[in-house]
């Protein structure tokens, strides 16, 4: 390849040993030379040559420049490879430049480089290697370079040691030394999270007994100790690239580096658990943790009482008063659980892992400690003096925790866990409960006598580590049943025994007993039942009549004692929990047990609406035991779909009965088949379901009841799911199916005007209660169809539609809105131009009757069939076009979120009728119908702004994606551009307040609905407009959502950089508006939000909003008197972070 003339490139040598050049142009000259040496355009060669009088120079200033490029230019080429000669001769170079301490950081930079490459592209020599690290030894005292040097030299020796271990290996004490020298009072952060890897490093390297690392074991630790724990200062401004946690683990990772700090760091750590700073306690039980791993059991042995007592002292006797926190007390108790969280986890370390050849010696430390024996024979003697107080359960729930740690830590001291506790705890259980039979009996009644709790407990916690001791032992479990006095045996022998207490204990509900103690006592004994129905079934020991009661007590409280919610909802859960380790055990037996009493007994508890239990928890309950697992979930889908459609045609006994069928139809769609959709196999499903429903449908008697008792809505929303799960094929199947019954049942003669919708009074037969019903079913199956799912007879459908949307059916809007979002398939409409054309005639015609210039003559059915069953005559007129408006925007919802251009056409139409109020004004007043036409077009104008709301928002009735609607990428930003620019021209020239207030809705609704990132961008333009917005609309309780919704798009401009540059712009005004919505009296949240707006403009420049403290004080005391307690917490934290702000 052809090299570069020295004339194109030394003028970048001489850019960058310029020291007048910017920093810039010395990086890019930097880069600029690499790139020419990575290809080949110049030879390394050419280029020490050339810079021979930079390297040489007695100048020092530009003799260290030109090292600093050699070594920069270095780094920029380690994927180069180069020959030995020249790694060699580089090396030599560099290694001879560290006595140089005028010109050190380039020789640094330089080594660094050489050291870093892969041998692929050549590497350094480990002879040079050696040398290097004499040099560093011999010439560069550490501590009294800079902070960049100093890391230098630390990534320089880690380098070493993590890459070139043999080159350092042989050498003496003296790199111990520098180290232990170069690592003392160090104090930037980068430099000491490397120099902890470094005696990380160098203690592995020298691991021998007899090597380094025992001799300088005592030195380097005196160094890391002063670091202990970790206290980080520096600020989030300070361009520090490292947290305290990462600096802080590494320096954990150097206390574990080497069993030679065994005699110094345990007894460091466990002083430093005295310390009332939670973060030495939380660091110290950390470390510890991993140091027990580390250091290995023979060093770790003598240290077992010292651990013990220090960790027993945390775990029960840590309150949050002895910490040192500036936070609340709720942030100090957090705390507090944290730490006894890590105590726990580290006395679960020690147990595992400290072990000898007595191997009790942990276990009897504990067991036999005075505090532990103490604690024990409290529980064990009194009844309920352990709920007394809160520190009595804490100490309870402590003892608790450590005897489960210890049981789950082996087979073994789970044995002598059992051996001393089990059988004594079960048996002061029953007596306290005056139970004595160990014959299985249902027990039905309730107890008065007092349970001991504590026993209760401490006998669930026991439980459960055994079962955790089970599943880890599974291979070697059959030595554990045959073994003498194992834990299996003693809990064979007594199992029949704490069944029976368990079952008791759940009728505790009807003892005088507090409702939070009651509670305790409940949660317990449903998590000791729990536990015996789970364990793995080749260690367990429930025969198949203890599995059945078990069930059956439980499915009991589920079927029968609803009243107590809490012991209900614990009941189901624990049933759900079982059936669910049942299915994924395999365990066929058990499943076919659970079948039979549990899911026969829960699933028909949906079936009748004539049971005492509420609607909501028998469908809770089924959908709960539907969750164990995909058979049982079509059970109860298929159990709902049977009570729907066999209560569907009893509607007519009461609104009871239509209320369950309602639900039922709910259920089925929000939950079931969201489920089984997951989780599969539910097409089938759904298409039987829709197809039966279609059937029931047929009976004319059957539809005018579900018109009549409200059905209508829930029967539509639930078709909807139903065809959207479905495939297209069974979509198909269920448009043609729909079709058949409509056409068979429909008296409106649709194919007559398929070229016609003029007449539209006579299409619609009076009171068409039945067309209507069936129109709206029909709009569902359109609104859940996939867009390529063949739909038959399409203009005949749109013709359909078209009538009962000129005649104020919001459904059929739907519905079309659906066909031309998705251009459904079919073979009518190849060309896409004839359902333009076709979307034109529907949007002339409901144009033209929306601005009728007189009021239209409504026949009696128009009236009927309207949505509004009191509009009549003028009202009626004027009820017809307001649906017929929010027709034309579902439509132009469609529209829009499909990208297509005649979305404008809809806009530009609803910008007509917001100003039709200003129109109004010009009517003379002495004309007849002039008061007449002002409330019209008010309405208009109103129902005009509303529109907006729909286009803009997100639907759950149709449009989204579970109904397959195409949704376009920023539809909703490039809606919010075009418009916008029209919209304040609009406002601008409107003087009319009424339509002003109308243009502000319809805007307020736009912006709201607009993705916060797009308004930010023109807020310049568009701020001002909002916040006059909030301030007109706050009046109307009506715009009381609006309000709340365009408060949260201010506050997200208060957030970001670019909306806080605007609002600083006109701070004035916004505060008067926020002041002014702190008392707003129609929502608390936005009186909420108004005050968390102001705590964020605390943040602003002082200058710019000091002038402001005043009237926001005023405000946020004022707020101190409001009635809501979230709006009373919100102001006090205003008040503080603005007196603290500008004190």
């Amino acid at each position: 390849m052809a090299k570069v003339p020295a004339g194109h490139w030394v003028p970048y040598v001489e850019a960058f040993v310029d020291v007048s050049r910017s920093p810039a142009e010395h990086s890019a000259s930097v880069v600029a030379l690499a790139a020419l040496v990575n290809k080949d355009k110049l030879t390394l060669f050419d280029l020490v040559s050339k810079m021979d009088m930079y390297l040489t120079t007695t100048d020092h200033i530009v003799r260290s420049r030109g090292i600093m490029l050699l070594g920069e230019i270095m780094s920029q080429i380690s994927l180069k490879w180069l020959d030995v000669n020249a790694v060699t001769t580089l090396s030599d170079f560099f290694i001879s430049r560290l006595s140089d301490w005028q010109a050190l950081r380039g020789a640094l930079v330089g080594c660094l480089a050489l050291l870093q490459r892969e041998p692929s592209v050549g590497t350094i020599m480990i002879a040079d290697v050696k040398r290097l690290v004499e040099s560093l030894i011999d010439y560069i005292p550490v501590q009294s370079l800079a902070a960049a040097d100093r890391k230098l030299c630390f990534q320089i020796i880690c380098c070493v040691l993590d890459h070139y271990p043999e080159a350092v290996k042989t050498m003496d004490d003296e790199l111990l030394i520098w180290i232990c020298q170069s690592i003392d009072e160090e104090k930037d952060p980068e430099c000491l999270k490397l120099s902890f890897h470094l005696v990380e490093v160098v203690m592995k390297l020298f691991s021998d007994p007899s090597g380094l690392a025992s001799q300088f074991a005592s030195d380097l630790f005196e160094l890391l100790s002063k670091y202990f724990p970790v206290y980080f200062t520096h600020g989030a401004g300070d361009n520090v690239g490292l947290t305290r946690d990462e600096l802080s683990r590494t320096l954990m990772h150097a206390f574990c580096a080497s069993p030679y700090f065994e005699p110094f760091a345990i007894p460091l750590l466990l002083d430093k658990l005295s310390s009332s700073l939670p973060l030495a306690k939380l660091d110290s039980l950390k470390y510890l943790d991993n140091c027990i791993r580390c250091y290995g059991a023979d060093r770790m042995v003598s240290h077992t009482s010292a651990i013990w007592f220090k960790l027993k002292e945390v775990i029960f006797s840590l309150s949050s008063d002895q910490l040192l926190s500036t936070g609340s007390p709720k942030d100090a108790e957090k705390i507090k659980n944290q730490i006894v969280s890590e105590a726990k986890n580290c006395l679960k370390t020690a147990v595992t892992c400290i072990h000898s050849t007595d191997r009790d010696i942990f276990i009897n430390l504990i067991l036999l400690d005075e505090d532990i024996v103490n604690n024990i024979h409290s529980v064990t003697t009194e009844e309920k003096s352990i709920c007394r107080s809160s520190n009595d359960l804490n100490q309870l729930q402590s003892l608790g925790s450590v005897i489960s740690i210890i049981a789950e830590s082996s087979t073994y001291f789970c044995t002598r866990v059992f051996q001393a506790h089990f059988t004594r705890l079960v048996d002061i259980l029953g007596s306290s409960a005056g139970f004595k039979s160990q014959h299985l009996n249902i027990c039905n009644g309730s107890s008065s006598a007092a349970f001991n709790y504590g026993a209760l407990y401490l006998s669930v916690q026991m439980l459960s580590s055994c079962r955790e001791v089970a599943v880890a032992s599974r291979g070697d479990f059959p030595p554990v049943k045959s073994a003498k006095e194992s834990w299996w045996l003693i809990l064979e022998e007594k199992l029949d025994l704490f069944i029976h207490l368990l079952g008791k204990l759940l009728s505790i509900d009807s003892q005088p007993i507090q409702s939070a103690v009651t509670q305790k006592y409940v949660s317990c004994t449903v998590k000791g039942l729990l536990i015996l129905a789970t364990f793995p079934e080749h260690c367990s020991l429930l025969l198949a009549n203890a599995y059945e009661y078990i069930l059956l007590m439980l499915t009991s409280v589920v079927a029968r004692k609803y009243e107590n919610i809490h012991l209900w909802r614990l009941s189901l859960e624990t049933l759900t929990s079982i059936g669910k380790f049942t299915v994924e055990s395999r365990a066929s037996k058990k499943e076919m047990i659970y079948n039979s009493i549990v899911v026969d007994k829960i699933i028909p508890l949906a079936k009748s609406c004539n049971t005492s239990m509420p609607l909501n928890l028998r469908f809770e309950a089924c959908f709960e035991i539907g969750t164990t697992g995909v058979s049982y979930m079509l059970r109860v889908a298929r159990s709902l779909e049977e009570a729907v459609i066999t209560n569907i045609s009893q509607v007519n006994e009461g609104m009871e009965c239509a209320e369950y069928v309602a639900h039922l139809i709910d259920c089925y769609s929000s939950q079931l088949l969201p489920w089984l959709f997951t989780s599969g196999g539910v097409n089938e499903l759904a298409l039987s379901f829709a197809m039966r429903l279609w059937d029931e449908i047929r009976n004319v008697a059957t539809l005018d009841r579900i018109r009549s008792q409200g059905l209508l809505d829930s029967l539509m929303m639930g078709m909807k799911f139903l065809v959207g799960v479905c495939t297209e094929e069974q979509q198909s199947l269920i448009v043609q199916k729909a079709c058949s019954i409509i056409s068979s049942m429909l008296s409106l003669p649709v194919k007559s005007v398929m070229h016609d919708l003029s007449s539209v009074e006579e299409l619609v037969p009076a009171h068409s209660i039945q067309d209507t019903a069936l129109v709206c079913l029909l709009s569902s199956v359109i609104v859940g169809l996939r867009p390529q799912t063949h739909v038959p007879d399409m203009i005949m459908m749109i013709n359909l539609f078209s009538v009962f949307l000129l005649n104020g059916q919001i459904p059929a809007a739907h519905a079309l809105a659906s066909i031309f979002n998705k251009y459904l398939h079919n073979s009518e409409f190849s060309d896409e131009n004839k359902l333009d054309k076709i979307l034109d005639v529907i949007l002339g015609r409901c144009f033209s009757i929306v601005l009728a210039s007189s009021t239209l003559k409504m026949s009696h059915s128009s009236a009927a069939t309207s949505d509004d069953a009191n509009c009549s005559g003028m009202s009626a007129s004027i009820c017809l076009r307001i649906d017929i408006l929010c027709g034309l925007a579902w439509i132009g919802k469609g529209l829009l979120m499909r990208g297509d251009e005649k979305v404008k056409d809809i806009s530009m139409f609803l910008l007509k009728c917001l100003v039709l109020n200003q129109v109004s004004v010009g009517i003379p007043p002495h004309q007849e119908e002039h008061s007449d036409n002002v409330s019209l077009n008010a309405s208009l104008a109103t129902s005009a702004a509303d529109a907006f709301h729909v286009m803009m928002s997100d639907s759950e009735v149709c449009l989204n994606k579970k109904f397959h609607a195409r949704i376009k990428l920023l539809y909703k930003q490039r809606f919010f551009s075009i418009l916008m620019p029209i919209f304040l021209s609009k406002i601008k020239e409107t003087p009319a307040m009424t339509t002003k207030l109308v243009l502000y809705r319809a805007f307020g609704h736009i912006i709201s609905n607009a993705p916060v990132s797009a308004v930010i961008t023109e807020a310049h333009q568009i701020l001002l407009v909002m916040v006059d917005i909030l301030a007109k609309l706050s009046v109307d309780i009506q715009d009381k959502d609006l309000v709340y919704s365009l408060l949260l798009v201010l506050s997200g401009m208060l957030m970001d950089d670019k909306g806080k540059e605007c609002v600083l712009e006109n701070i004035h005004i916004i505060v008067g508006v926020l002041t002014q919505l702190v008392s707003y009296p129609h929502m608390m949240v936005v009186r909420e939000t108004a005050l968390q707006c102001f705590v964020a403009m605390s943040s602003f420049p002082h200058s710019k909003v000091y002038r402001m403290r005043p009237q926001v004080l005023r405000a946020a005391i004022k707020a101190l008197d409001d009635t809501k307690r979230a709006v009373r917490q919100e102001a006090v934290r205003c008040r503080q972070t603005w007196q603290s702000s500008f004190a």
